[in-house]
């Protein structure tokens, strides 16, 4: 029979496992706590509990080390190596014992499937079961995986429960986290305000619902309506099955007496699925056990006082947790003083290891922490497997189907503290554990003191001394003056509930704890409850409090609509949102002072992501309070989009330039292959790609342009190794830098034609050298207009020029439409050159006679063939002949020799007229 003090280790302080922290291995690591309360709050509530053992604590100690313990159990049962962590707070939550939301899910993706085999690429599991089953730490983000709100009423809920012999707090914790540990569903039907869905999910496949002819449908195949239908059957909504759920099958056979059914394709249990008391689909379907299973269930809606897990091991043994491989297990570890064999001088302990199943554990492991207090102790008996160092013993070893192991701790004399034990004992496989509490091995094992007329026994199980435990007299939270109603308005993120809910039994009503759980973008909205109490009231300004789902999933291009509640705001409130999460997020609070909701807004987005979201509300006396929410935000399943950090068009791409695109593959499988084909009437164009992880970088390189401005058209082709191709067109305007300069070079030149063709410089340079040999030469016998008369007649045909001129007047429109090329303007421009020279050549003859007729005076003109001088913009054989001078600072200067000719070919500059 088991000690009714049972628990004493954990609820006196100073004992149990406090004499040195657990050790814990790599696959069974610890849940972490994330305390939420204030000071003075929850577990931080200073006030004075006295426990049913007599034990003298504080409330939040209380507490706390419930929790703690509980935390501790759970992590023994489940081969996990993916920190976890469990947000707990204490508040008022009238009617309710505890709610919870939580966990998180995701859809496995081809890229990231689950190494097992067991859960489908596109099924969504709890993050808590995908991480364990991928072996990574994707259970830890910014943040919790969910929060439990404990009730913080005047219920505090540690009285012992004879079905368990623990506090009652203890079941109500240890329920809530198995459903963080996936025994939950992901879906929403009935009046669910983010419309009917149901995912397919990690315990889907074994999930059935038998019809009026009893025929079992596979849920996966039922519609929306289906499932809904099934939800509301009573008692045809079944897990199980042979095939795809053995553990299950086997328990529902062998171990349950009601609420089964069999077929020949193996044994199921009934799920819950009873509609709510307006005949609408219960949340609570498909994540919890039915009322008439039986022995009583932990997972039941209306949850059993038990440390056994019962049928919902096999369920999460099926789901996943055993990876295909585990098995259901129940092994246990306890410390026995032996006091026949010890004396006043000599002690044994026995320490013994038990599996209580049928089957055998083939590596199980235990670490059993000595009291340092005591020196010389030896350990004997089945020590095989077993490592003994300074208070510390590890073992490792196998426990055959209903066997023991047993060591025997041999001592001194006990002291009158007597001797304190800790320890845990674990399977190594995958194998879930129906009960973590019996891993744990925590004991004070003493003398046995004079019978006080309590029950005999300490800690884990050895003698010594101590009252049996007591039940205080507490006041249930709504249990006087009426009914606690509390309605559902809505199912928005996966959330565990529990509320108290009066049941008829034969021997009354009496109130039950129910687990409720739902789907991502689910939320428990409680709007109100009724009822009343007795006696008087006093006028207390209620604290500012908001309820808000912990977590939820919001996918790509949606909007949704969280509900939240608001209590005890005085006067109006007003709210702020942030989030660090993308700008394609938009958060927009919409509220009154009872409540509202968030509106949630995401565009385009190209991978999953975790963002935290940040709520304050402020009412109008100043004061403030913030929530938090985990969102994930989801990006749709398969290789549907090329995200690019430039736009589809626009882009301007320079002659011997590059531009490079990076480009992420949005839900791609595998490696991608590109093919780009270019389309422009340029062709000196080259592409190239490399991947990178998620994506691309496409780089596109220009060299010589020869046409203006031409667009290029990339149609670009990505196929990932799914097979699934999508297409994208990336269009570039090409700038042809150089062309630009021809273009205007040749109109220039056009312009400029005329005023050279009159050859207005070279007659007045004549002009002037004749003048001067006049006055200068006396051997000079001619008449000043001779060799002006020579000039008028040598010229060149103005024919061929006017005929260039009318062939080519429209080449630059004829380039910038595409028609030219800029090589095409570059020839002509030189033939209008050329018919320049050939035009001009002649009068050199007569410029030189002009020069010889001033007697050396004047130096030798040597003329070339005409520029384009783009300061002045004319046609010139003097400026840019470097014979004569040179640019200075953009500026024509003739050098000292040839200054003369500055007036004669800018006469503009001149301050007076040439005579």
């Amino acid at each position: 029979m088991r000690s009714k003090t049972k628990l004493t280790s954990f609820f006196t302080l100073a004992a149990g496992w406090l004499i040195s922290a657990p050790l814990w291995a790599d696959n069974h690591v610890p849940v972490t706590l994330v305390y939420q309360d204030a000071a003075g709050v929850g577990v931080n509530d200073v006030r004075s509990l006295t426990l049913p053992d007599g034990t003298v604590t504080t409330v939040g100690d209380f507490r706390k080390s419930t929790l703690e313990y509980v935390a501790r159990a759970v992590a023994l049962q489940f081969n996990n190596s993916a920190p976890i962590e469990w947000g707990v707070r204490f508040e008022s939550k009238s009617g309710y014992d505890a709610i919870t939301f939580g966990p998180n899910f995701m859809q496995v993706r081809a890229s990231e499937p689950d190494p097992y085999g067991i859960i489908d690429v596109g099924d969504w599991v709890p993050v808590t079961l995908f991480a364990a089953l991928r072996n990574n730490d994707i259970a830890k983000s910014d943040g919790t995986l969910g929060d439990t709100y404990f009730h913080d009423g005047d219920n505090l809920m540690q009285a012992i429960m004879p079905q368990s012999n623990q506090a009652q707090l203890v079941s109500v914790a240890y329920h809530e986290l198995i459903h963080m540990y996936g025994f939950t569903h992901s879906e929403c039907l009935g009046n669910c305000i983010t419309g009917r869905h149901s995912n397919n999910s990690h315990v889907t496949p074994f999930y059935w619902y038998r019809d009026n002819t009893d025929a079992l449908l596979p849920y996966e195949s039922l519609d929306l309506d289906g499932r809904e239908k099934a939800g509301k059957s009573v008692n045809r909504y079944l897990a199980g099955g042979n095939d795809k759920a053995p553990h299950t099958s086997r328990f529902a056979r062998h171990e349950l007496t009601a609420g089964t059914w069999s077929d020949a394709g193996g044994n199921y249990v009934e799920l819950y699925a009873e509609p709510d008391s307006n005949n609408n689909w219960d949340g609570q379907a498909g994540s919890h056990l039915s009322f008439a299973v039986q022995p009583a269930q932990l997972m039941a809606s209306s949850a059993a006082f038990t440390q056994d897990l019962g049928v919902a091991a096999a369920i999460l043994c099926d789901a996943g947790w055993c990876r295909g491989q585990g098995q259901v297990i129940d092994i246990s570890a306890r410390a026995v003083l032996d006091s026949n064999a010890s004396s006043a001088s000599q002690t044994y302990i026995d320490v013994i290891f038990e599996n209580t199943q049928s089957t055998d554990v083939a590596q199980a492991a235990a670490h059993i922490r000595l009291d340092p207090a005591y020196n010389n102790v030896s350990v004997t008996g089945d020590t095989a497997g077993c490592t003994v160092t300074t208070d510390v013993v590890d073992c490792r070893f196998s426990l055959a189907a209903q066997d023991t192991k047993k060591l025997t701790l041999t001592l001194g004399a006990l002291s009158a503290a007597g001797y304190v034990i800790a320890g845990e004992l674990y399977s190594e496989e995958y194998d879930v554990d129906r009960n973590g509490f019996n891993n744990i091995l925590d004991a004070t094992l003493g003398k046995k003191a004079a019978d006080t007329g309590g029950n005999s026994g300490g800690g884990n199980a050895g003698g010594g001394s101590g009252s049996g435990p007591v039940t205080p007299p507490v006041t249930q939270a709504g249990s006087s003056g009426g009914a606690s109603s509390v309605w559902l308005l809505a199912m928005l993120s996966l959330l565990g509930w529990r509320r108290m809910k009066a049941v008829a039994h034969k021997e009354g009503p009496r109130r039950q704890r129910i687990s409720y759980t739902a789907l991502p973008l689910a939320l428990a909205v409680l709007l109100s409850g009724c009822g009343g109490g007795s006696g008087s009231s006093t006028s207390v300004t209620p604290p500012l409090s908001i309820t808000l789902a912990a977590s939820s999933s919001l996918s790509e291009n949606s909007v949704i609509e969280v509900p939240l509640s608001v209590s005890g705001a005085q006067g109006g409130v007003s709210a702020s949102a942030s989030h660090n999460g993308p700008e394609q997020l938009v958060v927009t609070p919409q509220l009154t002072a009872a409540g509202g909701v968030l509106r949630l807004q995401l565009d385009d987005i190209y991978q999953h992501q975790d963002v935290r979201l940040t709520l304050t509300v402020t009412d109008g006396a100043g004061r403030s309070q913030t929530a938090v929410m985990n969102v994930t935000l989801q990006n749709s399943p398969g290789f549907h989009g090329v995200i690019s950090d430039m736009p589809a068009s626009g882009i301007s791409l320079t002659e011997h330039s590059s531009v490079s695109l990076t480009l992420i593959f949005d839900g791609a499988d595998g490696e991608v292959s590109i093919d780009a084909v270019p389309t422009s009437k340029e062709t000196d164009i080259h592409i190239s790609s490399t991947l990178t992880s998620g994506g691309a970088i496409l780089t596109v390189t220009t060299g010589e342009l020869v046409y203006h401005d031409q667009p290029l058209i990339l149609d670009l082709t990505f196929t990932d190794e799914a097979g699934t191709v999508l297409g994208r067109l990336q269009t570039f305007a090409l700038e042809n830098t150089s062309g630009a300069q021809v273009a205007s070079a040749f109109n220039q030149h056009v312009s400029a034609t005329p005023a050279f063709v009159a050859l207005n410089v070279e007659r007045e340079l004549v002009k002037r050298l004749s003048m001067l040999a006049v006055l200068m030469n006396p051997a000079y016998n001619e008449a000043e207009s001779a060799l002006l008369q020579q000039f008028d007649r040598a010229p060149g045909s103005k024919a061929a020029i006017d005929d260039w001129l009318t062939v080519h007047q429209d080449d630059v429109t004829r380039y910038q439409l595409g028609e030219l090329t800029e090589q095409a303007l570059l020839q002509a421009q030189q033939a209008l050159t050329t018919l320049l020279q050939q035009h001009a050549a002649p009068v050199d003859a007569v410029i030189s006679r002009a020069v010889l007729a001033n007697g050396g005076t004047v130096p030798e003109i040597a003329l070339q063939a005409p520029l384009l001088d783009s300061a002045s913009g004319q046609l010139s054989r003097f400026i840019g002949n470097s014979a004569l001078g040179q640019y200075q600072e953009g500026q024509w200067q003739f050098s000292s020799q040839f200054a003369f000719l500055d007036p004669i070919v800018y006469p503009q500059n001149q301050p007076c007229a040439a005579e």
